[in-house]
């Protein structure tokens, strides 16, 4: 599948215990086109026990969505190849909640796709303290469905 990475989110290091907390919390799928915020957004999520896929493109991100069992979608605003609407659209189909990220978005936008059905929009640069709480809030929120 074009366009879909898998990251690297376990460290020989970490053992047995984190690969067992990256399975119990499942996995995210990150679209983000930076290089650098994407390893740095791999990274504190992988250390918080998420499995972390990564797509650099819209067709990726629609097929993973439909063909694994993502958890959730964080996917920068702004892609050069659909809008965020259309990212919206297809992961509310398959009940997948997205947060989306970005820095060039106006506040009405960011407001419209809240409105829409996403989960939140974080205005970059953003404190991974606030990624981290939407994503236990939506851990919780999966433990009361089971």
């Amino acid at each position: 599948m074009a366009g879909l990475r898998r990251a690297g989110s376990i460290s020989q290091r970490s053992g047995d215990r984190a690969i067992n907390k990256q399975h119990k919390n499942g996995i995210l799928l990150l679209n983000e086109p930076d290089p650098s915020v994407r390893e740095a957004l791999t990274l504190l999520l992988a250390n918080e026990g998420w499995v972390v896929e990564t797509v650099d493109n819209c067709e990726a991100l629609i097929e993973t969505v439909r063909t694994r069992d993502v958890v959730a979608v964080i996917s920068e605003a702004s892609l050069p190849d659909c809008t965020p609407e259309d990212v919206l659209e297809s992961c509310k189909q398959l009940g997948t909640p997205v947060v989306f990220t970005g820095h060039d978005l106006p506040l009405q936008g960011a407001v419209d796709l809240i409105r829409q059905g996403a989960m939140d929009f974080l205005d970059k640069p953003f404190p991974q303290s606030r990624l981290l709480d939407l994503l236990e809030r939506l851990r919780t929120m999966k433990k009361s469905d089971n």
